[in-house]
C-alpha cells in the first residue's frame, strides 16, 4: 500500500508539472498572435472557447469556423468580442450542444498557401 501512495505521488506531481507547461504556453498564444498574424491559441475551459486573434490574418467569421471543431454538432451557440490588448481582438463563444473535450488547447495557422493548419490538445 506504501509503494501505491508514493507512485500517486508522483503522478500527482507529474501531472501538476503538465498542467503548468500546459497554462504557460497558453500565456504566450497572444503574445505569438501580435508577433504572427497568422496565428490563433483558443483555450477551451468550462465549456467556453476564448482567446485572441489578430485583425491583420483573421477575422470573426474565420475564427467561428474553425472553432466549432470543437463542439460536439459543430455549431456554435453564442459567441462575442471585445477589444484585446496590444491590437487584438479577444473573442469567447459557447457550443449549442456541448464541446468534444472538457478541457482542451487549440492552436490555428493560416500556412502560406492559404490552408490552416490546426493542432488540438484535449482531455
Amino acid at each position: 500500500m506504501r509503494t501505491d501512495l508514493k507512485m500517486i505521488q508522483k503522478w500527482r506531481i507529474a501531472a501538476a508539472f503538465f498542467v503548468a507547461v500546459g497554462l504557460s504556453a497558453c500565456g504566450s498564444a497572444s503574445d505569438i498572435s501580435v508577433r504572427n498574424p497568422n496565428f490563433v491559441g483558443v483555450s477551451l475551459k468550462d465549456g467556453v472557447l476564448f482567446g485572441s486573434y489578430n485583425p491583420a490574418g483573421f477575422d470573426a467569421q474565420l475564427i467561428q469556423n474553425q472553432i466549432k471543431s470543437l463542439c460536439t454538432d459543430k455549431a456554435l451557440g453564442g459567441y462575442s468580442e471585445r477589444p484585446g490588448e496590444q491590437g487584438l481582438v479577444a473573442f469567447s463563444a459557447t457550443c449549442a450542444d456541448g464541446t468534444t473535450f472538457r478541457r482542451a488547447f487549440m492552436e490555428i495557422e493560416r500556412m502560406p498557401n492559404g490552408n490552416f493548419s490546426v493542432e488540438v490538445t484535449g482531455s
